[in-house]
């Protein structure tokens, strides 16, 4: 009787322990379970330069995200630089390829933006290795002089290599098993103007004070800006220095007050003075949207 005793109450404590173990916390559910927030992963993006966003940006999408790269044109056979904000892809590289070959937007052909890309054509990038970037591109965009060609190129490998993992392009001739040497920035420096404007972009909508920047190889460093109204009328002039010149490349950036009663379409003149008799040249204009 005493053994069955000790039994029964034996029986008793497991079945209160396995009930009380029935009752416990598990924890916090870990990240991705069912009935857990689901945590939010952004995707990287770069920071190309310039970051501005441009006034024309198209709607972001669903997830909110866009991000904004540089194109590169032409502006009088120099390269010209300007921006583009996309709705977020990972394929940046390819994406801004695609914007170089679309060309100018209307408002900048109306600035004398050109591209010295044929119509019709398309690079596709096919292999990035090592930092090169393998571009296959039709035939017909190594028809012309040159000059015209070497543009082109141009305008391709600036726009790719503004990417850190880019550092040069291989510029193939889709079906002809074509293959160049991989050419870089260097091999174009020539075709860079005198004064780049980077910021502001055709188009964009400035505040008061606005903020003008970019790149110059000019006599004694010395850029100077001016600002006309929608009428022609100089409402603002200065000048600075970029960090080198005389034969040298060096950086500018300067803040510019001006004074303008409505919003109205303007525009910025980047240029510098001819050391020989004081006459304008180098100029860039850049129309603009002023807003008082």
């Amino acid at each position: 009787m005493k053994r069955l005793m000790l039994l029964i109450l034996s029986l008793a404590l497991l079945a209160a322990a396995c009930g009380s173990k029935g009752a416990s916390s598990l924890g916090t559910a870990p990240p991705g379970t069912p009935g857990s927030p689901t945590p939010t992963t952004t995707p990287p993006t770069t920071s190309p330069s310039p970051t501005k966003t441009p006034t024309s940006a198209p709607p972001p999408t669903s997830s909110g995200q866009t991000f904004t790269f540089e194109v590169w044109f032409d502006y009088d056979s120099k390269l010209f630089v300007t921006q583009r904000t996309k709705p977020f892809t990972a394929a940046v590289g390819q994406a801004a390829l695609d914007e170089v070959f679309a060309g100018p937007s209307s408002i900048e052909r109306d600035a004398a933006v050109s591209t010295s890309i044929p119509d019709g054509l398309r690079g596709d990038i096919t292999a990035l290795v090592k930092g090169i970037a393998t571009v296959d591109i039709h035939p017909d965009f190594y028809e012309g002089s040159v000059a015209s060609v070497r543009l082109r190129e141009a305008q391709v490998v600036y726009t790719l290599t503004q990417y850190s993992t880019i550092e040069s392009v291989q510029l193939t001739q889709a079906d002809a098993n074509v293959l160049a040497n991989p050419v870089g920035r260097g091999d174009f420096e020539d075709l860079l103007p005198p004064i780049l404007v980077e910021s502001p972009i055709v188009g964009e909508q400035v505040s008061n004070p606005v903020t003008i920047s970019g790149t110059a190889n000019v006599f004694e460093a010395t850029v100077s800006v001016r600002i006309l109204d929608e009428n022609g009328n100089e409402i603002a002039r200065t000048f600075t220095t970029a960090t080198c010149g005389s034969g040298c490349w060096g950086d500018y950036s300067v803040s510019v007050a001006y004074t303008v009663d409505h919003q109205q379409m303007g525009s910025i003149e980047v240029l510098d003075y001819s050391a020989k008799d004081g006459s304008q040249e180098n100029v860039i204009s850049i129309p603009v949207i002023l807003t008082p």
